[in-house]
């Protein structure tokens, strides 16, 4: 009895060991934190959304730009990625006008993107699609600048 009673403690061990060192080592997608600004011929963008899209399509992480064209993306995965801007939507346009007349309904202001203090700049079509936009980076652990910069022309 003594013999399979330490078997088992042993193999056990083992298996908390293999457990541990799994889990130490990350074994699930890596994610990072994106944060940048936008410009548009060097004037703030100060509504809209930066997109990053993973190189095999899977993955696709939003954030919405705020005052200075200043965005913060979380959760996004570890690697090469496509990047595209896009304006605000329809209803995103309307929270904003609402919250800037001061006429949002309760708990709106949570939900929806920061009326810009700035005038907006609009984005050109180019940069709205991630195959033409021509914006890429590679993320890495950590927190991560990337600063964009479109041209009107």
């Amino acid at each position: 009895m003594t013999g399979s009673c330490s078997s088992r403690s042993h193999l056990l061990r083992t298996g908390w060991l293999i457990v541990t060192l799994l889990a130490l080592a990350g074994c699930g997608r890596r994610l990072a934190t994106v944060e940048g600004k936008v410009t548009a011929d060097g004037h703030a963008v100060t509504s809209g959304r930066v997109f990053f899209r993973s190189e095999d399509g899977k993955s696709v992480v939003f954030a919405y730009l705020g005052r200075g064209g200043a965005y913060h993306a979380v959760d996004v995965p570890v690697g090469p990625m496509q990047v595209w801007v896009t304006p605000p939507t329809k209803m995103e346009r309307e929270k904003m006008q609402r919250i800037a007349g001061g006429k949002a309904k309760k708990g709106m202001a949570a939900e929806a993107p920061e009326a810009p203090a700035e005038p907006s700049v609009s984005i050109p079509k180019k940069y709205q699609d991630p195959e033409s936009s021509g914006l890429t980076t590679t993320v890495s652990s950590g927190t991560n600048t990337y600063d964009i910069e479109i041209s009107s022309r």
